[in-house]
């Protein structure tokens, strides 16, 4: 069963839309406390080429989890650097199955990922939203990192160890 469940991901997404910059900043010190690495993937992007704007999608998306892992009552262990890169990794050997591929394709080879099987609603989302901003038809070296840090964000959550 998925930790994000459709009914936490709408309330999520409802909250979220009705918050203010304060708010937001809110959140992303509670994302601070308690999943900084997850925050630091995000907060590294421009260092990497990625506008602002981009960013701001995908610092978005990691407030959502947030949120959704609340609604549903799930509390993670915080995901590690050593998590992060272990997910990474298989990540990027599966996308690079897609090398040479078609946009069209991109959302056909994120359902056989594995954050896909255990967190169908949420890749769903990203995978959505993600398609909604243009960033898989974006041909821009940026749109790849912001690719990749989106889902990875999923694949750390799908395979995060729960607090007890």
């Amino acid at each position: 069963m998925p930790r994000v469940t459709h009914k936490s991901l709408t309330a999520a997404l409802q909250k979220i839309q009705g918050m203010d910059l304060d708010e937001k900043e809110a959140i992303c010190d509670e994302i601070h406390r308690e999943q900084p690495n997850l925050l630091y993937s995000v907060l590294v992007l421009p260092r990497m080429g990625v506008s602002l704007a981009y960013v701001d999608i995908v610092l978005e998306i990691l407030m959502v989890i947030h949120l959704a892992l609340k609604e549903s009552g799930k509390k993670l262990k915080t995901i590690t650097t050593k998590e992060q890169e272990r997910e990474l990794k298989r990540l990027v050997d599966h996308m690079n199955l897609s090398a040479g591929k078609k946009p069209e394709v991109f959302a056909e080879l994120m359902e056989r990922y594995i954050g896909y099987r255990k967190e169908p609603f949420l890749l769903a989302y990203v995978v959505v939203l993600l398609k909604e901003k243009g960033v898989p038809y974006d041909t821009r070296e940026e749109s790849k990192h912001v690719i990749l840090t989106a889902v990875h964000l999923v694949g750390c959550i799908a395979n995060a160890k729960k607090l007890v």
